[in-house]
């Protein structure tokens, strides 16, 4: 069923209007999570800018879910996997509420029966969308369900929605599910934070974000360039890079070809010797983690 964001049935007319930025059930990424889950593999997906749906030991989250054809009048510029065909996960984290990383037609088109992990202050955002349990976490705070816990850590990034909702906080998260743990960066600029988190978490796979910095002058102290990505990589000491918040969006769309994000990052990461560490995932596909 499709509802759109005032959480009334949407016409199928509306839906079509973007057809072409919507993928369906013959997409090839939606064929290829399928192939994984009932294999049960482990794996990461890349949905679109910071929206990864990621797999392990059977567990699955889904991060920043934003998966609508535009944003305030921007189109993608890749489509996005119809929201209702996302496999039903164990957590939906959300790093922050701002309208691209919180987007709330994609979020009510979601299966719902999961737990939404959200930071501070954000859950009026939400009014009265249903999921089975919202957990709304402070900086530093734990959720911890069997041999899963989720920690919500700050980062280098500017806090609030709108002016309706002006405090909502802007964290990353630490995952661990059984052996592993992921670090998800949101959005966050680079900050010394990312050594402490490596004295206090032994990090398999950093998800940090690499794109939207251009132009430098105004976002510099807010998002991350490929090259402080790779730096922040090494403060954390994880084993894996995964770069996130790329190919999709910019907030200011001349940058797109100016700023080339993926291509910065794959020269600093032969720059600093780091090919067999980088775990590359474009829009719209999927990384069978192997190793």
């Amino acid at each position: 069923m499709i509802w759109n964001s005032f959480g009334r049935r949407q016409k199928a007319k509306d839906y079509k209007l973007h057809k072409n930025f919507i993928l369906d059930e013959n997409s090839l990424i939606y064929r290829e999570i399928r192939y994984a889950i009932s294999h049960n593999l482990d794996f990461i997906a890349n949905l679109g800018h910071s929206t990864f749906l990621v797999s392990y030991n059977g567990i699955r989250f889904l991060t920043d879910p934003f998966l609508s054809p535009h944003i305030f009048g921007i189109r993608r510029q890749k489509p996005a996997l119809r929201p209702d065909l996302i496999p039903s996960v164990d957590f939906i984290l959300i790093s922050h509420a701002h309208y691209d990383h919180l987007d709330m037609r994609t979020l009510r088109r979601l299966k719902r029966e999961t737990t939404l992990i959200i930071p501070e202050n954000t859950k009026p955002v939400l009014g009265r969308t249903y999921f089975k349990k919202i957990v709304e976490l402070k900086r530093f705070d734990t959720f911890s369900v069997g041999e899963i816990s989720i920690v919500a850590l700050p980062v280098k990034h500017n806090k609030g929605r709108s002016l309706l909702f002006p405090n909502t906080d802007t964290v990353s998260y630490i995952i661990r599910i059984n052996d592993r743990i992921y670090y998800f960066g949101g959005d966050t600029a680079y900050f010394d934070g990312f050594k402490e988190y490596s004295r206090l978490f032994n990090i398999h796979t950093a998800m940090l974000p690499i794109g939207g910095y251009e132009p430098t002058l105004l976002l510099h102290n807010i998002h991350m360039n490929p090259t402080e990505a790779v730096k922040a990589f090494r403060d954390l000491k994880a084993e894996f890079i995964v770069p996130i918040h790329f190919g999709t969006f910019h907030t200011i769309p001349k940058f797109v070809k100016v700023e080339a994000p993926l291509k910065h990052f794959i020269d600093e990461v032969k720059k600093n010797r780091l090919q067999n560490r980088a775990i590359i995932v474009e829009p719209n596909a999927i990384d069978l983690c192997l190793e």
